[in-house]
């Protein structure tokens, strides 16, 4: 009997939601938490991935991640739910690794249960840039600004290849030191992965001064054993983001939500960014593309 060998390909669902938009931040978001209509964004993309499945029945997903904004913002049992959706439609390899990029302030009692039973193994913790009396209460509870409540359970969990910091360099308020001390909680802490992230819009740094920051992070990322393994993406031996590492590499793409790029075949897709387009038509492919263009081989 002749088995067919499957495509190996990384799947990204999008979630460009956030409860509120800092100003440093560059990305095209939909602000605040209407609770409905994220509702209703996982049911889109629900029935976007029932009505892609059997055309991407040779397709074999090697790692899942949930981003595009604050995933955590959406429900923890719709998040579930999905992911489930997702094993029961396609070919899933059993260690696929699921991530999602969280605002720290969503892991919490409530809903940590769903995150473990959806097998979210990676979270990409929204941290940026904190002066140095922010992580003083850091493992406290605080409702100033965005701070956010982890756990010290959660922080010294187990499962020490789970933990990521989202930083964010090259901002006008936070001071030299202040960023410096960031970078340097992060190798006091068990964290094994690091994004780095510039700083977007009025409260950026002219290149020359974020370039020092950055240069600055390396070291200090260098010294605690970290290895950047791509281009502000740093990791402890063996906790690469196999979704980032893979799709760097060439491998396929399967993307779906609103503003999604799926990369496959040699060509790019692209999904509608109109929210109310991708709400009414997830399920129709031939409504919510905008464009199919032939991928650009790497320089």
């Amino acid at each position: 009997m002749e088995t067919t060998t499957l495509h190996p390909v990384v799947m990204k669902l999008n979630f460009p939601f956030i409860t509120r938009k800092p100003s440093f931040c560059g990305r095209t978001l939909i602000e605040g938490h209407n609770t409905e209509l994220l509702h209703r964004y996982v049911l889109a993309i629900a029935l976007e991935l029932k009505a892609n499945a059997a055309d991407l029945a040779d397709c074999e997903v090697q790692a899942i991640r949930l981003g595009g904004g604050s995933a955590s913002i959406i429900n923890g049992s719709d998040l579930d739910h999905l992911l489930r959706l997702i094993r029961s439609c396609y070919h899933v390899a059993e260690d696929a690794p699921v991530t999602m990029r969280t605002c720290p302030a969503d892991i919490n009692g409530a809903n940590m249960p769903f995150y473990n039973r959806s097998h979210v193994t990676r979270y990409d913790l929204e941290l940026y840039s904190l002066e140095p009396l922010d992580f003083c209460t850091l493992d406290t509870l605080n409702y100033s600004e965005q701070m956010p409540y982890i756990t010290h359970g959660f922080l010294r969990a187990d499962r020490r290849d789970s933990m990521g910091f989202v930083l964010l360099y090259g901002k006008k308020t936070v001071s030299r030191w202040g960023f410096r001390h960031s970078v340097l909680e992060v190798t006091r802490r068990p964290v094994c992965h690091v994004l780095l992230q510039r700083c977007a819009g009025a409260d950026m740094l002219d290149d020359a001064a974020a370039q020092a920051q950055l240069d600055e992070a390396a070291q200090l990322l260098t010294e605690a054993g970290f290895v950047q393994y791509l281009p502000r993406r740093w990791a402890k031996p063996g906790c690469e983001d196999k979704f980032w590492q893979s799709a760097a590499n060439g491998m396929d793409v399967l993307a779906f939500g609103l503003s999604a790029y799926t990369r496959l075949d040699g060509m790019i897709t692209a999904n509608t960014s109109d929210l109310n387009t991708y709400l009414a038509h997830s399920a129709d492919y031939e409504q919510i593309t905008v464009s199919t263009v032939p991928a650009q081989p790497e320089e």
